[in-house]
């Protein structure tokens, strides 16, 4: 059995914490739900957030429901992943579909998976952009615009989670909806800043991981894959179950920290209000 942290330090606020971040993994992907139920979902001791499918892409209902509660469990914030109406690809294959029908899928997994979370009590904290959904953010504006403009109709308090850079800034300039800029830890980025395209599905050694996310806490920059370093904007650091040794590095992660929060903290601290 896997230790279990007082889930009030994941919450509690002390004067040593230094850097408003938070910790996110995917929970309730039918490719993880082996990984989890092994390890006994102990990754979720060491992230402050989840971000759960909503049965469009990915999800039967009865293991989303019992990913919610796992979550619920360890105190992790919880997002829908809302991704394109692919079961058959699990929502990796790109789309090409008008922006009445994105918005319209948007709305079907937000109520379905606000629904789901009610019967808990609980309540959607985020959104985040799965698969070809999240890369279209990366190379095509209109898609993440979409998406954002649908979920402020649906709460202009929504936070939108997804690929720190530019996107994100537009989202919140043109919307008005507030967004957490992310990075995928142990992935490769460009000198601008963006994640690179080109080896997206790889990933980065393992003491290359533990490298990035310290400079990632320490100076808010990344190495890109020029040798440069490039300054970043971000709220949360997403550490996907696929990583190798992800139960370690998101450990590592959390005393580099001193304290991670979750993503709503975060978003608040950042403000300033903390």
């Amino acid at each position: 059995m896997p230790k279990t942290i007082d889930l009030a330090k994941k919450v509690l606020l002390s004067h040593k914490v230094k850097r408003f971040i938070d910790l996110n993994t995917d929970l309730g992907q039918s490719r993880d739900l082996a990984f989890f139920k092994k390890t006994n979902y102990e990754l979720l001791n060491h992230v402050t957030s989840v971000s759960i499918p909503c049965a469009v892409h990915d999800g039967e209902p009865l293991d989303l429901l019992e990913a919610i509660r796992q979550a619920k469990r360890f105190n992790c914030a919880i997002g829908a992943h809302v991704g394109y109406p692919d079961p058959a690809r699990n929502g990796y294959e790109a789309m090409s579909i008008s922006e009445e029908a994105l918005t319209a899928w948007i709305f079907l997994q937000m109520g379905a998976f606000q629904g789901l979370l009610r019967s808990e009590g609980l309540d959607i904290e985020h959104v985040r952009p799965h698969g070809a959904l999240y890369t279209a953010f990366l190379n095509n504006p209109e898609v993440a615009l979409t998406v954002a403009r649908a979920l402020h109709k649906i709460n202009p308090w929504m936070v939108l989670m997804g690929p720190a850079g530019p996107i994100l800034e537009q989202v919140e300039k043109e919307v008005g909806l507030r967004t957490a800029p992310e990075i995928y830890l142990g992935k490769r980025y460009d000198s601008e800043g963006k994640l690179s395209m080109n080896r997206l599905h790889e990933f980065l050694s393992p003491q290359a991981v533990i490298d990035q996310a310290r400079q990632l806490i320490q100076q808010s920059s990344l190495t890109a894959e020029d040798g440069k370093s490039v300054p970043v904007k971000l709220k949360t650091i997403h550490i996907s179950p696929t990583l190798p040794q992800c139960v370690d590095v998101a450990e590592r992660l959390g005393q580099m920290l001193v304290q991670p929060v979750s993503l709503p903290l975060a978003d608040i601290g950042a403000s300033g209000w903390l």
